[in-house]
């Protein structure tokens, strides 16, 4: 068998394969004449480019292309087209250029030729586009994470380590006997200040890691409000008894009620609070039923008393959650202070 024409196709064999082919692929295929300036055939994927609908079997010209390439990119456009490098030259990258398809939405598309020459020296060329918008979107979003963990390794690597060798020296230290008052006041001192550090460097991180939040405050419910009772809502039991503690150092009176429970607390609400007078002060991270829980079951309740959700977290998501419930006035983040407890009790 001769091997040079195993795969010799007559005029209409070669146009069908060509068909099939260009009907199986999932890009925009096209072959043009460069010399009359005309798509001479096409897939439904390139026909679609265009707002008006095209049969397959008519050609359109290189201007009604153009005309949906976006300004700055046409140029790209036409040094594809109309380009007259040498027959063999392959631009095997391509140009990415901007389309706006139908509907008027822009995408990225990246375009690659290959020049034919046909018998009467006139070239011929063909196309693949390739929708490239996702995976430059992903790129791009890629590089952006990449800076921001470099951010995020300098910040944990410095700030937060600096300020913790500092604590954990102070530490070490605090209790010589042979420090005097005036070095363990000024050490104190020094820790309370690491600690801020270390609490900005904190919400630093977070906004590293939320892209474009914004944040705000809640109206604080700001009346003077004599409150009956202070529910704690918390799963942690030290961190009730040191809240307690220091909502009776503002308030010696106020009576303050715990619970690391929520259907406990919810029973309690329920039967105990008939005036809407308590302040409730919520965590909602817990191990088993949330905070969010609460919020979503206690405002199907008759009667509903403020509620300031107190939590670890400053993710913005948090606070914006937060905020769809009409009972919470305030978010705020621990640990709880005898400022806080102040703005509540007494604003």
């Amino acid at each position: 068998m001769n091997t040079e024409n195993r795969f010799f196709l007559n005029e209409k064999q070669a146009f069908y394969a060509l068909k099939r082919f260009f009907a199986l692929s999932q890009n925009a295929l096209f072959l043009a004449n460069q010399s009359n300036q005309v798509f001479t055939f096409f897939n439904e994927h390139f026909a679609q480019f265009f707002p008006d609908t095209i049969p397959t079997n008519q050609s359109i010209a290189f201007e009604k292309l153009y005309a949906i390439a976006h300004e700055d990119d046409r140029h790209l456009l036409h040094k594809l087209l109309a380009s007259s490098v040498d027959q063999h030259t392959v631009n095997v990258d391509g140009e990415n250029i901007r389309f706006f398809c139908k509907k008027g939405i822009c995408r990225v598309f990246n375009l690659r030729c290959t020049k034919l020459a046909d018998t009467a020296d006139e070239y011929s060329i063909t196309g693949i586009l390739t929708d490239v918008t996702d995976i430059l979107w992903f790129e791009q979003q890629q590089k952006k994470n990449d800076k921001t963990f470099r951010e995020l390794s300098f910040i944990t690597s410095h700030e937060l380590r600096h300020e913790y060798a500092k604590i954990q020296s102070i530490i070490q230290m605090i209790d010589d006997v042979n420090i005097s008052e005036k070095e363990r006041n000024e050490m104190i001192a020094a820790s309370r200040h690491s600690i801020q550090v270390i609490n900005s460097t904190i919400f630093k991180i977070n906004h590293k890691l939320s892209f474009n939040q914004t944040d705000g405050y809640f109206d604080f419910y700001k009346k003077n409000h004599q409150y009956k009772k202070i529910v704690l809502i918390d799963d942690d039991s030290l961190t009730n008894i040191i809240n307690k503690r220091i909502i009776q150092m503002v308030n010696t009176s106020i009576e303050v009620v715990v619970f690391t429970d929520i259907e406990a607390a919810e029973i309690f609400l329920k039967n105990a609070d008939q005036s809407g007078d308590y302040l409730i002060l919520l965590d909602v991270n817990f191990p088993f039923s949330s905070g969010w829980e609460f919020l979503e079951n206690y405002q199907q309740f008759h009667i509903q008393s403020k509620v300031i959700v107190l939590s670890s977290s400053i993710d913005t998501y948090d606070r914006d959650k937060a905020r769809k419930y009409s009972m919470v006035v305030d978010y705020i983040t621990k640990p709880l202070s005898l400022e806080m407890v102040k703005e509540m009790l007494y604003a």
